[in-house]
């Protein structure tokens, strides 16, 4: 497996955990009528940015 194919496998695995949190918190926000952004969609957010410049930086130093 090449570094580039890690990096994408990584990035799809991040945006599929950041859909399901995102997919939860619309539920909690539907049916429970609690904020949708709160603290947890809020770090939720931010940790798929910080993934994402993480990958950006891995995929830039590769070449």
């Amino acid at each position: 497996m090449s570094k580039k194919t890690f990096w994408i496998i990584l990035f799809v695995i991040t945006i599929v955990v950041t859909a399901i949190g995102l997919g939860l918190s619309a539920y909690n926000y539907f049916v429970f009528d609690r904020p949708f952004f709160n603290s947890t969609t809020k770090g939720l957010l931010s940790a798929f940015f910080l993934s994402v410049l993480m990958i950006i930086v891995g995929m830039l130093k590769e070449h």
